[in-house]
């Protein structure tokens, strides 16, 4: 019975490190490289991670974009109108995966 609890322990510890290991990877950065209209292209540093999917919402440049499309390391993100304007070509980018609790915007 107590190998049984010591094997229950371990196993319940590995799960838990793998959940914090998976947390810490809903995030990356890039860079901004071209800005069309309300369309931001985001050049990823690495590889853009899996949970980074078209049509997906994310968290980045202080706002909760839209992913138009993901190809490479390359990403286009869709902004609204007055967030895109203020966004620089250049501009150091952290993406990090949407909760989905963030307020949109009208």
């Amino acid at each position: 019975m107590k190998k049984l609890m010591t094997t229950i322990s371990v196993f319940l510890a590995t799960v838990a490190l793998a959940a914090v290991a998976l947390a810490a990877n809903a995030s990356f950065t890039g860079k901004v490289t071209k800005i069309d209209g309300t369309k931001v292209t985001v050049t990823a540093e690495q590889d853009i991670p899996s949970w980074v999917k078209k049509g997906a919402n994310v968290s980045a440049l202080g706002g909760a974009p839209k992913v138009l499309e993901v190809k490479g390391k390359e990403m286009v993100l869709r902004f609204g109108k007055e967030k895109a304007a203020t966004i620089k070509t250049d501009s150091a980018v952290t993406v990090n995966e949407s909760s989905g609790d963030e307020l949109q915007g009208c």
